[in-house]
This record gives structure tokens, C-alpha cells and sequence, in this order.
């Protein structure tokens, strides 16, 4: 490991890029559904503008309506709509009162498996995108019945309750993809291009496909074919945290990961994460998670 991240500082915690700008802990098979309202303001419905750098989403909304924000931009969404929100989408919303529906949210990888065979169809889910005017619809009424049903899984702890979770996921995904290719309202937003947006969702693909803290910041500024000083900028002003921090939250999380579900010794992690000494891994874990790695594992 370079001297020169060895002794950075690691006083911040690592982001957790979890729901509605909460510094949650979410595994990469993340799936999550949840009635609308439940993360805004009791006093007057807002949900503060936020992004989601590996989450999707998909709000049903079944009765009333909202005043969605993307953007900065400002729209009303009335009653039957669907909503997709993809990841590294700035977006926020206002939901009036009676409002009424639910939200899917799943981690992009989980997206990305699902539909690994049918790159068309990732293509059209994965924008930002409201489909309006399903009154009567059996496709809309087909997902609402499935999500309430997969909602209700999602409180029970039955067996394979991942495989049936996951075939839910997989189907409702499919139908509400069929509802926005047979839709005559379904609108893209067309959203601002923002740079910052594109290279730091870039840079952040080449952290996890390249899964080492051997690589330092200049490296992958270089392969951007931009400066180490602009990929901080972009990382400042994206997600509030330095290119090496957001590294360094990547390993974390991912350490995180195999100490929880996994059996594997603690050196074994450190080397599946491409670290080539155990003890410096320890030091390095102990200095974000305030306990060494076989604390956190005990916890």
C-alpha cells in the first residue's frame, strides 16, 4: 500500500449511499418495497432532493398525487403513474395529501442480473421516466396486486424467501417494462447534461470492477482522461467526499459484506480485496469502523 494512503485521514465515516440520503448499510442484493410517505416530512410531505449513487427505483402510484423534482426541475404526477428514478439521478418530491402507493427500490446489480439477457430491456428501465393515464389498465392493476404481495413476503420470514423475493422483483420489472414499450404516455425526462454526473458514476464503475487500494486517485483520473484534482471537484461536489474517500468507502462496504454473510477468515477477506498485507488491512478497517474486523464480526 502507497505510504501516501497509509497515512490519509479516515476520520469520516464512508458513505452508505442508502435510501432517501441516509448513511445506510446496503448489500448489493438490496431489494426494499415500502407505502410512499414513509420518508417524508410528517409536517408537510417533502422529501428533500437526494441522490442514490446505486440504487433504482420505481414509485406506483395507485391514488392522489406528487409534485416530482429531477433535476431541480419541477412536475405534478396525478394518479395512476408509475415513476423510474435511475441511479446517480438527483431527485426529490412533494406528495400531497392522500396520496397513496408504494416504492421499489433495488440495487442496480440486482437490476442489471435480472435483465443481463435482454440489454433493451435495461435500457428503457433505466432512465428517468413517467408513465401517466393507466386508468383501468390490467397490466397496472396486475402490478399493483404483485407489489402488494411481495410487500406482505417481505415482512414474513418464510423459506427461500430471497428466491421468491427475487422472482417478484423479476417479474414486476418485466410488466412494468411492457407497460412503458405499450404506453402512449410514457414520457422520458429528458435530463441536463451533467459531466460531473457521467465521470463520477465512470469512476465509481472502475473502483468496484477494479477492487484494489493498490490503484491511487491519479490513475484513475489518468484512464478518465481528466486531472486528480478535477475528479476530486467532481467527488466534492457529487457526493461530498474526496476520490480516495469514496475508494476507500467501497472497500469498507465490501469488507462489511464478507464479515457479515460470509465465513471467511479475516485475512482471507483481506486478500480477496486485493490487500497484500492482513495486519495493514486490520489497521485500515479499524480506522473507519472504530473496531477492528473481528470486533465487528463478534458485534
Amino acid at each position: 500500500m502507497p505510504k501516501h494512503l497509509l497515512m490519509t485521514s479516515l476520520k469520516s465515516k464512508p458513505l452508505r449511499y442508502g435510501l432517501y440520503g441516509r448513511q445506510d448499510f446496503l448489500l448489493p442484493d438490496f431489494m426494499h418495497c415500502e407505502p410512499m410517505g414513509a420518508y417524508s416530512d410528517d409536517r408537510d410531505g417533502i422529501v428533500k432532493e437526494h441522490i442514490h449513487t446505486t440504487l433504482f427505483q420505481v414509485f406506483l402510484i395507485e391514488e392522489g398525487k406528487l409534485e416530482l423534482v429531477v433535476e431541480g426541475e419541477k412536475r405534478l404526477v396525478v394518479s395512476p403513474a408509475i415513476i423510474t428514478i435511475p441511479e446517480n439521478t438527483v431527485h426529490g418530491m412533494h406528495e400531497f395529501a392522500g396520496l397513496k402507493g408504494k416504492v421499489l427500490t433495488l440495487s442496480t446489480s440486482v437490476l442489471e442480473n435480472f435483465f443481463s439477457n435482454s440489454p433493451q430491456a435495461l435500457l428503457e428501465l433505466n432512465v428517468t421516466r413517467v408513465v401517466s393515464e393507466l386508468q383501468d389498465m390490467p397490466s397496472f392493476m396486475a402490478i399493483i396486486h404483485f407489489v402488494n404481495s411481495l410487500c406482505r413476503e417481505m415482512k414474513e420470514e418464510l423459506p427461500e424467501k430471497k428466491l421468491v423475493l427475487h422472482g417478484y422483483f423479476n417479474l414486476l420489472l418485466g410488466l412494468v417494462y411492457r407497460l412503458i414499450s405499450n404506453s402512449g404516455t410514457s414520457e422520458k425526462i429528458a435530463l441536463p447534461e451533467k459531466r460531473e454526473i457521467r465521470y463520477f458514476a465512470s469512476f465509481q464503475k472502475m473502483v468496484k470492477q477494479s477492487y484494489t487500494p493498490m490503484k491511487p486517485v491519479k490513475q484513475y483520473a489518468q484512464e478518465l482522461n481528466i486531472t486528480s484534482v478535477h475528479l476530486n471537484r467532481i467527488c466534492q461536489s457529487t457526493v461530498g467526499k474526496s476520490a480516495l474517500h469514496v475508494i476507500h468507502d467501497f472497500l469498507i462496504l465490501e469488507a462489511e459484506k464478507y464479515l457479515k454473510h460470509t465465513d471467511y477468515s479475516v485475512s482471507e477477506i483481506a486478500y480477496r480485496l486485493n490487500f497484500e498485507d492482513p495486519a495493514y488491512f486490520s489497521r485500515f478497517f479499524s480506522k473507519y469502523a472504530g473496531v477492528s474486523p473481528r470486533q465487528f464480526r463478534e458485534k
